[in-house]
This record gives C-alpha cells, structure tokens and sequence, in this order.
C-alpha cells in the first residue's frame, strides 16, 4: 500500500514495508507544463515512448533546463529512479511514478490522491487523466473531432466519437421500447 502526503512543497510517498519514504520535489512551472504536454502527448500517440520515459524521470528527481527544453537530472542525482528499480515491486514502482507525475501537474495533490484512492494502475490513471484533462478545461465539445484531445477523451472515458463512422460502415437501428409479453395463461 502508498500512501501520500505533503510536507512542505514537497510530496512524501510511502511505500507498506519500505522504510525511507520517496520525496518528490516540486518541477518549475514551465517544467511541469512541459511534462503534462508530454504525458497527454503520450496518451493519444503523439510523443514517444522515450519522450514519456524522461517526463517520468523528470517528475520523480527533478530536472534541468537545456536550451529551452527541460530534461531529466543527470542519472547519477536519479535517487528515486534508482530506488523503484532496487526496492519495489514493478507495480508499487508504477503507482510512485504516476503519483509523482501527477504531483507535477496542476493537479498536484488532487491528482495524486485521485490516482492513489483509485487504486492505482489502469483505473486510477484513467481517472486522474480525466481530472487532468477537465482541470486544463479541455474538452471534445471545444475541439475539432479529428483533434488529439478527442482521442484522449474517448480513451479515458469511453465516449462515443462525434466524429462520422468509417466507409462501408452503415448506422445501427435503434433500440426500440419492448412491450413486455403477457403472462401465460395456463390451460389445466
């Protein structure tokens, strides 16, 4: 089990039978818009794989300003990093890694205990990414139906597209009121 509160600016992540607690620091501002980009970039298969990977790094050890991008700390200075990959098991190492990317976020906290309180995992994801996505008052309604966020919108909440159905596809009937059939009478 994690459990999460603050101290200070800081996020304090502990883990059932781990007895130094992860502390996540916060990111910079433009840092941790940079790093939601990302994430929501990855969510709809528009960054790769390695993009998210150092989003990922960056929310749990910091990062550094190179050009105008930010960039994951040196791996030497990745002390969480390092510790999810010798302390804990594969899942609790993704439970930490998503609450600190969600720490970075303008959910913060909210983000956190939403992902947390849900379980974790592919639940508490989704439900946290809805949050993030309702938070930055994005929506479907406000976008074109071939846009990015549409599809993140219908990953997370299984929304059906506004967007017409695919050639060759024809629309379905729709379900008619059912009367229900009397009762049998019996013949004895």
């Amino acid at each position: 089990m994690i459990t999460a509160a603050t101290e200070g600016r800081n996020l304090r992540l502990t883990v059932e039978g781990i007895d130094a607690p992860f502390i996540i620091k916060p990111l910079p501002g433009n840092a941790g818009y940079q790093l939601t980009d990302t994430f929501l970039r990855t969510n709809v298969g528009q960054a790769t794989p390695d993009e998210m990977s150092e989003a990922l790094a960056m929310a749990l050890d910091g990062g550094v300003k190179d050009g105008e991008r930010w960039m994951p700390v040196p791996e030497a200075h990745r002390v969480n990093s390092r510790r999810l990959g010798d302390e804990v098991s594969l899942g609790e190492a993704e439970d930490i890694a998503m609450a600190a990317l969600m720490w970075q976020t303008v959910l913060q906290d909210t983000g956190v205990n939403i992902y947390l309180s849900s379980g974790g995992g592919v639940e508490g994801l989704s439900k946290a990414t809805g949050a993030l996505v309702a938070r930055m008052g994005l929506s479907s309604q406000l976008t074109s139906p071939s846009s990015a966020l549409e599809s993140l919108i219908q990953l997370q909440g299984s929304i059906p597209s506004t967007s017409s159905l695919p050639d060759g596809v024809k629309p379905g009937k729709q379900p008619q009121d059912r009367r229900p059939k009397a009762p049998r009478q019996s013949t004895r």
